[in-house]
């Protein structure tokens, strides 16, 4: 039996064909990555100026197979964990695509912080990114030190945009679940003409409505390779007991 199994062929069986992986990870035409993204992004979204590229898709990720088996404009590299410079280094040197490292949030603050935004920025990071309770004082300190963009996540409507303005981030990145259409029309009104970046959900239907709403770039997050891994083990058992039973025609 084959064993290259293209991510296609997980997705298509009937039983699977409503769910979140079949719709948001469908291959498109060109079949040039395992992992597409749904071709609405790149039709509709307006995109987010990195550098030099335009970014429109962003994969939520830090596993390399998944990064290097996926068409998606960059990286998002945000984990629940310390800022790791050795995780930014491997990543940066290894996508083909913009990095955004993560750098700060409710436990690393301060210095810690600053010195990691400094560090990402000189192994090449197209941008850094800080979580919601991540102190403006210290964005302030890092917009005097580095000179890629400056992301900010954010998850509710009670919280002053115009301050992380003030302070320095040149991004917004939406992920307030049921609530982030609701939040980016917010910001649209707060912070006219802001770029937003927002996490797609679980349906195509909650890409669409952000997108709808003003999001410029989607954040999509894909199946693990545990799930990848047991969909093609139940293939490799389907396909070894359909041979097995005609076998024993014989």
């Amino acid at each position: 039996m084959n064993a290259d199994i293209k991510i296609k062929s997980i997705w298509e069986s009937k039983k699977e064909e409503n769910n979140f992986f079949h719709s948001l990870f469908s291959i498109s035409k060109l079949k040039s990555k395992k992992i597409a993204t749904p071709l609405l992004i790149a039709k509709r979204c307006n995109g987010i100026s990195l550098g030099y590229s335009t970014i429109k898709s962003l994969i939520f990720s830090t596993d390399m197979a998944l990064i290097e088996n996926s068409d998606a404009d960059a990286v998002l590299a945000v984990y629940p964990f310390t800022p790791s410079l050795k995780i930014m280094k491997a990543l940066i040197d290894f996508s083909e695509k913009p990095v955004i490292c993560g750098v700060g949030g409710g436990m690393t603050q301060g210095r810690v912080s600053i010195e990691m935004a400094i560090s990402a920025e000189e192994m090449g990071a197209a941008a850094i990114i800080v979580n919601q309770p991540y102190k403006n004082k210290y964005i302030e300190a890092i917009k005097r030190k580095v000179n890629i963009p400056i992301i900010s996540s954010v998850s509710v409507k009670e919280f002053s945009f115009r301050d992380r303005v003030n302070a320095g981030v040149d991004i917004f990145h939406v992920t307030g679940g049921s609530e982030t259409a609701s939040i980016i029309e917010y910001i649209n009104y707060a912070a006219p003409c802001y770029p937003i970046i927002a996490t797609g959900g679980k349906t195509i239907d909650s890409v669409e409505l952000s997108i709808d709403s003003g999001a410029d770039a989607i954040v999509l997050t894909p199946p693990s390779s545990g799930e990848l891994f047991k969909t093609i083990m139940n293939q490799y058992r389907a396909g070894y007991n359909k041979l097995k039973n005609r076998l024993n025609h014989f």
